[in-house]
This record gives structure tokens, sequence and C-alpha cells, in this order.
């Protein structure tokens, strides 16, 4: 029964570390910028960045409410923004 034990626990050591292997990523830091892979050829000239038109959603009680500029006062309730970043006033 002993070794079944130990079977086990090597099985489950075994499981772990292919998990957290599974878990890491291979790029990292080393990830190229959107520059050096236009410049790789990787894009198309037609994939070059297009311009946003900037969106600030706020949610309320129901469904989230966008605007084309930051509300002011209303930081607590930015969820997400496209575009420049908007001021947050941190109150203390």
């Amino acid at each position: 029964m002993r070794e079944y034990g130990s079977i086990i626990a090597k099985g489950a050591l075994l499981a772990a570390a292919l998990i957290l292997a599974a878990c890491a990523n291979p790029f990292g830091d080393n990830a190229p910028s959107f520059e050096e892979i236009l410049s790789a050829g990787w894009l198309g000239a037609e994939d070059k960045r297009v311009p946003v038109d900037p969106v600030y959603c706020y949610v309320p009680i129901g469904a989230p409410d966008c605007h084309a500029e930051p509300l002011a006062g209303e930081g607590g309730r930015l969820r997400g923004y496209e575009g420049p970043a908007p001021v947050v006033r941190v109150e203390n």
C-alpha cells in the first residue's frame, strides 16, 4: 500500500509541473513591437494602424453608457476606454 502512495505522489507532482509549465508565456518581454512586425513583412501595408475615435464607457445600474469625451467626476464608474487616457481624479 505504501508504494501506491509514492506512485500517486509522483504522479501528482508530475501533473502539477505540467500544468504550471503550460502557464508560462513563451514570449514574455521579448515580444516584437508593432513596427518590428511590419518591417519584417508579417503584415501587409493595409494592416497599418488605423486612427481610433475616442470612446469612454461607464457602468451605470443597467447597460454600459459610452461617450465620445470623458465625463467629469465619473472616474469611479469608468470601465473602459479607447483613445487617449482620461484624467481620473482620486478623492481622499
